[in-house]
């Protein structure tokens, strides 16, 4: 549902996100109206099942999976110049009025640890 990489670069750089959103379509449903086999995927628990049906297709497939829009990819080392973007993002992002989207960020990313 969005240009994700491209918003988590601005959000290293310090920037508040903007004209990163997308609406895509059900790429399973692409999939089928070609003749190929396709699934659309969108709550975690549906994901190995269809992971196995994925997998057993005998021909060309196309597994979309919807991702969570907030999940961050962590870089193998982080810099200190990220450090000082994201801490900016954060700050403008509050500052814009935006400050529940840095809640959802924390809840999203730190449900693996709780």
């Amino acid at each position: 549902s969005s240009l994700n990489f491209i918003e988590l670069e601005m959000k290293a750089g310090g920037f508040v996100p903007f004209a990163t959103d997308l609406q895509n379509p059900d790429y399973g449903k692409v999939a089928e109206a070609m003749g190929i086999w396709g699934k659309h995927v969108e709550r975690s628990k549906d994901l190995p099942g269809a992971v196995e049906e994925f997998l057993a297709h005998d021909g060309p497939a196309v597994l979309d999976v919807v991702t969570e829009r907030a999940e961050l990819t962590i870089p193998p080392t982080i810099s200190a110049e990220q450090v000082k973007g994201f801490s900016l993002y954060a700050l403008r992002t509050v500052l814009s009025g935006k400050g529940s989207e840095l809640v959802d960020l924390a809840k999203v990313n730190l449900r693996h640890i709780l």
